[in-house]
């Protein structure tokens, strides 16, 4: 029996391709993309896709005979908010945790170490020997526990630090000590010394972070966001930094990507930019999953990681 050909639409696309062959053979018909600009044109009507999903919105607007997409990130907000939802998507899960952990738990270190000003007296030649701080029996919040926030759990209690969680229902999960509910958010907040945002780009999550939800927080709290920069109103951010309601902040998502070089967050006080890189698609990863997926589909069995339309996620 034949079996389901595969169009790959994303950046070097040819080592997916390997990749793939690798993993299920060369008797499939893989039909390539390396730009948003081909996709349209190279589409050749495979009923199995695998690409970014940027890449994938002008060939859903051509409303395609594709019935099970796989998305190459994490997020997937641009193909769940289109119209056009006539197929299987499925994401990336059980991949970027690690990643995510490692990014977290740096920028962690280095707030409490005072790296940043310890590299600045280096370099006036000023010997710093203030104390450092410690993680240690310290309250880390994680707004978002699915696979990646708890990725980041395990990692930050294993360390010996609490960790509490956020999300929509309140549901229980475990290493959190406790989980607390959208309506809970302010209760939350104020027990936090760290905040990890890892929501999906959700009306609901919009903004959730705005003055209210800064003035709650203690003064000597350190704010991460590595989900989606929707979560965050960033002139209140600015402000709670500027006023000292918060301690620091990382960012590395934002509502516009690149973040433009006028924009005011990049000469903000205790505040650190990094470009989207707290956890990168790895082609051998994205493959392997896909691949476990696609036996399930040329089997027709259930796939895994299903995207709800509706929720997003």
């Amino acid at each position: 029996m034949q079996k389901p050909s595969i169009f790959i639409a994303t950046q070097n696309a040819e080592r997916y391709q390997e990749l793939l062959e690798d993993r299920l053979g060369r008797s499939i018909d893989i039909t390539l993309a390396n730009t948003q600009g081909e996709v349209v044109s190279n589409y050749g009507r495979q009923p199995v896709v695998l690409g970014r999903p940027d890449f994938l919105i002008p060939l859903l607007d051509t409303k395609p005979p594709v019935q099970w997409l796989q998305s190459t990130w994490a997020g997937v907000t641009p193909l769940a908010h289109h119209s056009f939802r006539d197929y299987q998507l499925t994401g990336v899960k059980g991949v970027f945790g690690q990643q995510m952990a490692e990014y977290v738990l740096t920028h962690l270190l280095a707030f409490e170490s005072k790296l940043t000003a310890r590299i600045q007296s280096q370099s006036s030649k000023l010997w710093d020997d203030s104390l450092s701080g410690t993680i240690q029996d310290k309250t880390i919040g994680i707004m978002g526990t699915g696979s990646i926030g708890t990725a980041v759990a395990q990692t930050c209690v294993q360390l010996g630090m609490r960790a509490i969680g956020f999300n929509t229902s309140g549901l229980q999960v475990a290493p959190f000590e406790k989980v607390f509910a959208t309506d809970e958010l302010t209760a939350f907040l104020e027990g936090c010394d760290y905040v990890v945002g890892i929501l999906p780009d959700l009306e609901a999550t919009t903004n959730l972070l705005d003055a209210a939800a800064f003035a709650s927080m203690k003064d000597t709290a350190l704010l991460i966001n590595v989900g989606r920069g929707n979560l965050i109103d960033d002139n209140a951010l600015l402000w709670a930094l500027e006023q000292g309601e918060i301690a620091a902040a990382v960012l590395d998502v934002f509502k516009q990507e690149p973040l433009p070089a006028t924009d005011s967050l990049w000469t903000a006080s205790n505040l650190t930019i990094t470009g989207h890189i707290a956890a990168v698609s790895r082609p051998d990863d994205i493959a392997r999953l896909f691949a476990e997926n696609y036996k399930r589909f040329a089997s027709h069995q259930p796939l895994l990681h299903l995207i709800n339309f509706d929720k997003g996620y």
